[in-house]
């Protein structure tokens, strides 16, 4: 009996020994680490916090200045493709990366009409150049106000009529988004250009309030008179005669000054 005990136990232990050498599982053990990098897939970037959250699911931004406002609202709000002709989306913010904010800040969309007629430095311009220069008088048409934290969307409309086709050859539009109380009338524009297709809008408001605008044209505003009442109707063409023998666009590049 103590014989078969001990052959019992030695065969156990020989087994064992085989075993080790050749299981399988401790080759694949072994080949894991060298497969496993190439078989997961690539982690996504999270992107940075710009505005990162606190506890409470918000960022803090009670002792904002008027330029982070107009920072926040800038970079996080503005920048939504244009749903039409100065229909403005205030869109949600992205959790912990722009918002949302812990208090709400006060927008204002505003819309006016700019009557076009001709500066009294026009005439001594060069009649060469496409550079018009003109007077202008805004007339206000509509003001959203706001109060806004990143947590829901925002539309705003634009006024019944806003940057038509049918506009008059002497009025066009201006669309501004700003921040804070409506704008005084130290705060209104000094100047408008047109500009062109390249160059784009250019408006000088004299406050950092202002954080986007866009500027709608009038279809003829050559052939406004002093009152800014068109004195012909437009050529069919579009480009109307300049007096000298030459064509000029019916949208030339000019810059604007207040009527006084």
């Amino acid at each position: 009996m103590i014989f078969a005990a001990v052959l019992a136990a030695a065969g156990c232990s020989g087994g064992g020994g085989d075993d080790a050498a050749s299981s399988p599982s401790a080759t694949t053990t072994a080949a894991a680490p060298a497969t496993t990098p190439t078989a997961s897939p690539t982690p996504a970037v999270k992107p940075s916090d710009i505005y990162p959250t606190n506890a409470a699911g918000c960022h803090p931004n009670a002792k904002w200045s008027t330029a982070k406002a107009v920072d926040w609202v800038d970079w996080g709000q503005v920048g939504t493709p244009a749903l039409g002709p100065g229909e403005v989306r205030l869109p949600k913010s992205r959790p912990g990366f722009d918002g949302p904010l812990c208090d709400r800040v006060t927008v204002q969309v505003q819309y006016w009409r700019v009557n076009y007629r001709p500066s009294s430095a026009t005439s001594a311009a060069d009649p060469l150049s496409r550079e018009v220069n003109y007077d202008y008088a805004l007339q206000p048409l509509k003001r959203s106000e706001l109060h806004i934290d990143g947590r829901k969307i925002h539309d705003v409309k634009p006024p019944k009529g806003f940057a038509s086709a049918k506009a008059s050859p002497c009025d066009g539009f201006l669309e501004a988004i700003y921040v804070g109380a409506p704008l005084k009338n130290r705060e209104l524009p000094t100047k408008i250009s047109t500009g062109n297709t390249i160059v784009g809008d250019d408006v000088t408001f004299p406050t950092k309030r202002v954080v986007d605008y866009h500027v709608f044209a009038p279809t003829a505003p050559q052939l406004c008179d002093d009152n800014g009442i068109p004195t012909a109707s437009p050529a069919p063409s579009g480009y109307p005669s300049s007096g000298l023998g030459l064509s000029t666009p019916s949208y030339p590049a000019f810059d604007l000054t207040p009527k006084s």
